[in-house]
């Protein structure tokens, strides 16, 4: 087995890592690195740094054309495995490989097909999520599957803090269906049940609607961190709410008046009123200002108690 594995994104990292130690990766494909801030030193992605650290042949193309077909070609690899590279394979290039094509996705496939999975698991307030290794297909995550893997979700977790388990969780589960693949005891078994979707998040997801109830407020802001991070309006300024206390069953149902700071509690943090519920927050950031715990934010923002956020 010779693998072309395809990556872009921080979390494919720690599985690239392990197949090289076990398998032979023949080359590693990625995206092009993005334009540095202001004109500065193109940044390559973080599967492109460990593939150089590790001593493997990248290949970058933003396009699967003829030419990265070519490039691809050289490397004779039999197997192609992918895990966040951000585009879509075409039946062309599929035909390379003679062995098997897969993929990695962060969810219980078929739900939460498309971009974000991780994302929406939190968003839909799941109390289980899970990995899932499947056959390349042409249509989005609609392969068939190999394995797949289930944990708990306690209700606190962050997309950020998702991310970094399930990173560390699909090197495993890599590894596992490599090693089915290569012993000839590999099972592919259709998706059942009904396949749902996510969505490529924008800053268009970010504002706060505090007429929802706290929970899915609380939610949300988790969802959305690192990015795009959610975000209300305090006194005309842009201001991000990117830490809560607890977790998400732990919240209330009081009524209260949406919107408005009602006070702060030493364990819990700044309480603001929701549709149904107070969502505790914990950390807080102004436009153009530090990221602040809530403590120093109150310091810094004596009005802040007692106003209304839009």
């Amino acid at each position: 087995m010779r693998i072309l594995f395809a990556g872009s994104s921080e979390i494919a990292v720690p599985t690239l890592k392990a197949v090289a130690v076990r398998y032979e990766v023949g080359a590693v494909l990625t995206n092009e690195p993005k334009p540095g801030k202001r004109g500065r030193t193109p940044i390559p992605t973080p599967v492109e740094e460990a593939a150089l650290e590790l001593g493997l042949p990248v290949l970058r193309f933003d396009r699967l054309g003829k030419d990265a077909r070519r490039a691809v070609a050289i490397h004779e690899c039999d197997t192609l495995l992918c895990f966040a590279y951000g585009r879509i394979f075409g039946p062309k290039f599929l035909s390379l490989f003679s062995g098997e094509v897969l993929n990695i996705h962060p969810s219980l496939l078929p739900e939460f097909r498309g971009p974000t999975p991780i994302q929406g698991a939190i968003l839909h307030q799941k109390t289980e999520s899970g990995i899932t290794l499947q056959k390349l297909d042409l249509k989005m995550d609609e392969g068939d599957i190999l394995l797949a893997k289930r944990f708990p979700l306690a209700g606190d977790e962050t997309a950020r803090s998702l991310t970094e388990y399930v990173a560390g969780e699909a090197a495993l589960l890599a590894i596992e269906g490599l090693n089915r693949i290569m012993e000839g005891t590999a099972l592919f078994t259709p998706q059942t049940g009904r396949a749902t979707y996510t969505p490529l998040l924008t800053l268009d997801h970010a504002p706060l609607d505090f007429s929802k109830d706290a929970r899915s407020l609380h939610a949300r802001i988790r969802a959305l961190n690192p990015w795009p991070k959610a975000r209300c309006t305090y006194e005309g300024q842009s201001l991000i709410i990117s830490g809560v206390w607890g977790r998400v069953n732990e919240l209330g149902f009081e009524v209260v008046e949406p919107g408005r700071v009602l006070g702060f509690d030493k364990e819990k943090g700044i309480g603001i009123g929701t549709g149904l519920g107070v969502l505790w927050v914990t950390t807080l950031q102004l436009e153009k200002r530090k990221e602040m715990d809530w403590r120093s934010f109150i310091n810094g923002n004596q009005r802040f108690i007692g106003s209304r956020l839009e």
